[in-house]
């Protein structure tokens, strides 16, 4: 089972642009709110939480000081979707939860495997 931090970066990141009704986010302490930020700035997904967090923006539960709701918006960087990918399979991998793999870390199982195959082959 995902904690509510993890519960709360995938809501965040994997907004669908087609989707009027947004999923609530679940309350979180500050704590839980900085180690979000750890987590984030960790896998280099600012850009997708930015545009998360605005998109949230008058959820009640979106609730955290002005100083770490700052950090988050000067999260710098391109949005690179291999990072994205990335960052999703580590979690389906420490979640332990593989065989429900989405089309973003099916592709970055496969990179990995590929990438592991020619440092074999070399």
């Amino acid at each position: 089972m995902k904690d509510v931090i993890i519960r709360n970066i995938e809501r965040l990141l994997l907004l669908d642009a087609d989707d009027n009704e947004l999923e609530r986010i679940e309350p979180m302490s500050e704590w839980k709110w900085n180690k979000l930020y750890q987590i984030v700035s960790k896998y280099q997904l600012g850009p997708w939480i930015v545009d998360g967090l605005k998109a949230y923006e008058n959820d009640f539960f979106l609730q955290m000081s002005p100083t770490l709701r700052q950090m988050f918006l000067d999260l710098r960087g391109e949005k690179d979707e291999e990072l994205l990918e990335r960052f999703l399979l580590q979690v389906e991998r420490s979640q332990g939860t593989l065989h429900h793999l989405t089309k973003r870390s099916l592709t970055a199982y496969a990179n990995e495997l590929i990438k592991n195959i020619k440092n074999i082959e070399e």
